[in-house]
């Protein structure tokens, strides 16, 4: 037999195989699976410092962007600092608190308290050592997102 067809058959047999499902329909066999796709999320997820890059339009003001620092505590408390700039002006607001929850798809929601007053979901990614997220405050026109990275 021909060493092409010898390859082929071979080729064919193992994807035969890899194609294997069980009564529910779920296959018994992948060719690969990353941890990130078997990753359950919790509160604990989240925990320690990030790094924080966001950028964006306030809607009647001009362009946003800001760096800053989160901790969260990985029980569903976080404390912040930024540093932003919307319209060319330098704003710095002080240091604030707030709430996170983690679902177990590990999305995530969180409402920052005064003097920031906003609400955001997020993706966290990498096994919990960043998350995307995106401004979703109620009533806000705005269009800001980012991206974190722990430190």
């Amino acid at each position: 037999m021909l060493l092409k067809n010898y390859f082929l058959i071979v080729v064919l047999f193992t994807l035969s195989i890899l194609a294997i499902t069980s009564p529910a329909g779920e296959p018994i066999y992948t060719i690969a699976s990353s941890t990130q796709d078997r990753e359950t999320c919790s509160n604990a997820s989240l925990h320690g410092s990030y790094g924080l890059h966001a950028t964006g339009t306030v809607i009647g003001v001009g362009d946003f962007a800001a760096v800053g620092r989160f901790t969260f505590d990985g029980k569903g408390n976080l404390t912040g600092k930024l540093f932003v700039r919307v319209a060319g002006g330098n704003v710095e607001p002080p240091a604030f608190t707030g709430t996170y929850s983690v679902s177990p798809d590990c999305t995530v929601t969180d409402s920052w308290g005064a003097p920031i007053n906003s609400t955001h979901v997020s993706v966290i990614v990498d096994e919990g050592k960043g998350y995307f997220i995106l401004n979703n405050t109620s009533g806000s026109g705005d269009t800001i997102s980012g991206e974190a990275r722990r430190q």
